[in-house]
């Protein structure tokens, strides 16, 4: 996946809060709204974005989409593929409730861990969500606690914005469906 940044048109309808820019992914099949300063890394299906240049004190924010049948799409339990997609990776210590967004066609399933990192022994958290649209979209945020509240108010306009299925025409007039 490259990242391909392109100036818009002068008539162009994208909008996004102030200090905000719009991430589209796969011409229209996945669109956030992210801070305009984070740096934007592409990586094989996937986009991350950082708060900083990658580092172990960045917060790196990642969207993976998942091309999966529309049947296995719609049967799909989504609150056990987010379970099944944390892996072992950490140990945590805290684990929220899972949260759920319906918009639409749109379902979002997320939920919170907290955990202290074995090699920094530090406080920390990740936050994974699975959206369900035409596709699966996973987005995850993995950052220190001490910078929770900065970063939660991100992953909070991340999922408010998110909107999948919604081809764009032309990416540098607007998001009108083609």
């Amino acid at each position: 996946m490259a990242v391909e940044k392109l100036k818009l048109k002068d008539n162009h309808t994208w909008k996004c809060k102030p200090g905000y820019s719009v991430c589209v992914l796969d011409r229209g099949l996945v669109r956030f709204d992210f801070p305009s300063n984070w740096i934007v890394e592409p990586d094989e299906g996937a986009v991350h974005l950082h708060d900083r240049p990658p580092s172990v004190e960045s917060c790196d924010l990642g969207a993976s989409i998942f091309r999966v049948p529309a049947e296995h799409v719609r049967e799909l339990s989504l609150d056990d593929a987010l379970r099944d997609s944390l892996g072992n990776d950490r140990t945590p210590y805290q684990q929220s409730e899972i949260h759920h967004i319906v918009r639409g066609d749109l379902e979002i399933a997320w939920l919170e861990q907290r955990y202290n990192d074995a090699e920094y022994k530090r406080d920390a958290r990740f936050r994974v969500a699975l959206a369900r649209g035409p596709v699966l979209c996973l987005i995850s945020m993995n950052y220190w606690s001490n910078r929770a509240p900065g970063l939660e108010r991100v992953w909070d306009e991340v999922l408010r914005t998110l909107v999948m299925g919604v081809m764009v025409a032309d990416p540098t007039s607007s998001p009108v469906v083609q």
